[in-house]
């Protein structure tokens, strides 16, 4: 009884100091208001790795003494708590001025300011540069593009933001460790050396009676795996077939049975790959998150890990061991096992990171705009991608040497695709994830799973395409009403509300195609 009632003293004791302190912090703020002048911009993000937090910093510094009147704060959340916050944030209408952009087309629409305007203008902080008088977007190695595109269903042309850096995925090899276990240094070269590798960290375990996993990883990082070297076995398939027959392309045929998993060539030798690089993983590996895999391969219980550039700094700067650096192999078309079905070595998507936009109810809009301006500029994006050991999206911004193996290999075949995630991520995505197991697993049963599906497959591909028809036909009527404003504009927006309402229609075209397309997939089989 007496510790029952210690409790709750101790507890009612921590409630009044949290109130305290967050009373405190109010009226700090509050203080800070009344006596200091300064204009406060809070620049949220997750980029937590090494050298990120450094690089925004020095940032800040940089603009704060161009502008004395203006104070940057930098809010760094956690990626794993991020979403969650950034909503409360975002819903609460506390969300700080400058924001990831994070969440559904929707969303991003509802809560960020479109920028499209501005980016057609040169960006001021590159005066004396090579990109003086440039465009603010044609700075960006894709002329960001790369948003728009995203956003081409439900803003189309619209930027409602701008990024910061290109990402690549990279084989990282304990240097030290594949020495002692092959007497060589020499990197894996093909899926096939890599899985050799693998079978010689298996028998060095067995010699030495050590644990030593061939390649650490999480369900984030094996999910890159698999898109590299078990999509490498729908490469020709996507070439005699088609180049754009994928996901919504491949329901009727799949639904009619002309492909299957038991029976198309290419769909088995799929399934029996990517249940032979799960066995090279680390055990229960779907169940680990990305520092999971970086702490095993840290510790030097694995010889290899598969990871993203953004943890370069980590991995080969700030470890006692050596570590090499190379793309993640794929087959070769002339491995015994896997060459039928492949082309090469696929190229890399550039993939981009730290995409940041003004939230709508900043009040400092303008403000927000010139620092997300200073940020991208030639100068600083030099001095950042320095500081944080990544690539920059700012064309003509030098690669730091150590960086240059990180860049992204745009020479190469077209990358093939999963059997298990290509249609979609509904219903016949929830079955396959089901059913995983039974070619991940450590005890795989490939045709058992084969024959599940199979058997399956035909209702849940029906059910996700009734989801798309829905959501094309809403998608449609909300279009309606979006044109039909533009012919209310006042006179002096007509040309602006010409250029919106085009925009839209052909907007609106895109899911009204999409909508006859599914209602004819939904016809039965034979109509």
């Amino acid at each position: 009884m007496i510790s029952e009632k210690l409790r709750n003293r101790i507890g009612l004791v921590a409630l009044a100091l949290a109130l305290l302190a967050s009373f405190g912090t109010v009226a700090t703020r509050n203080v800070q208001s009344l006596t200091n002048d300064k204009i406060e911009i809070r620049v949220a993000h997750s980029e937590l790795h090494t050298g990120m937090r450094e690089a925004f910093e020095a940032a800040i510094v940089a603009y704060e003494a161009l502008h004395p009147e203006v104070r940057i704060v930098q809010v760094s959340v956690p990626s794993r708590i991020y979403p969650a916050w950034s909503r409360t944030q975002l819903v609460s209408g506390t969300a700080p001025d400058i924001m990831p952009l994070a969440g559904t087309d929707i969303e991003i629409v509802q809560f960020f300011q479109p920028i499209t305007t501005l980016t057609s203008a040169p960006n001021p902080y590159n005066e004396g540069t090579p990109l003086e008088g440039v465009a603010w977007r044609d700075t960006f190695f894709d002329g960001l593009s790369g948003l728009s595109d995203s956003m081409r269903w439900t803003a189309p042309n619209e930027i409602f933001g701008v990024i910061l850096q290109t990402t690549s995925m990279r084989l990282y090899i304990n240097r030290d460790l594949l020495l002692e276990i092959t007497g060589t240094d020499a990197l894996p070269r093909s899926y096939a050396e890599l899985h050799a590798l693998a079978e010689k960290v298996r028998a060095y375990n067995q010699s030495h009676g050590a644990h030593l996993i061939p390649i650490a990883s999480c369900k984030a990082y094996a999910e890159y795996i698999f898109d590299r070297i078990v999509g490498s076995q729908m490469q020709r398939f996507l070439v005699d077939y088609s180049f754009h027959m994928k996901s919504w392309g491949f329901y009727r045929p799949m639904y009619d049975g002309k492909y299957s998993y038991s029976k198309t060539p290419e769909f088995v030798s799929s399934l029996e790959l990517m249940s032979e690089v799960a066995q090279m993983l680390s055990p229960g590996f779907q169940q680990f998150a990305p520092e999971d895999a970086i702490a095993t391969y840290l510790q030097q219980r694995s010889l290899m890990l598969v990871a993203g550039s953004w943890d370069y700094a980590v991995l080969v700067d700030q470890v006692s061991f050596e570590t090499e650096v190379t793309p993640l192999p794929m087959p070769t078309t002339d491995d015994p096992k896997y060459g039928k079905f492949t082309l090469g070595q696929a190229a890399e998507d550039v993939r981009t990171t730290a995409a940041l936009g003004i939230v709508r109810t900043s009040p400092n809009t303008e403000i927000a705009i010139d620092f997300l301006k200073f940020l991208t500029s030639h100068p600083v994006a030099t001095q950042f991608s320095e500081m944080s050991q990544r690539i920059s999206t700012i064309i003509d911004v030098p690669v730091p040497d150590a960086l240059k193996k990180m860049a992204p290999q745009i020479e190469g075949e077209i990358p093939g695709f999963r059997v298990d995630n290509f249609l979609g991520n509904n219903n016949v995505r929830n079955l396959i994830q089901r059913h995983i197991h039974k070619v991940i697993g450590p005890s795989p049963d490939i045709s058992g799973f084969a024959e599940t599906i199979d058997a399956e497959l035909a209702p849940n591909i029906r059910e996700d395409l009734k989801y798309y028809h829905r959501y094309d036909r809403l998608n449609t009527q909300r279009f309606d009403a979006t044109i039909a404003l533009h012919y209310i504009f006042p006179e002096e927006h007509e040309q602006a509300a010409r250029t919106n309402w085009q925009l839209h229609t052909e907007a609106q075209h895109g899911s009204q195609s999409r909508y006859i397309e599914y209602q004819h997939y939904l016809e039965p089989p034979g109509e």
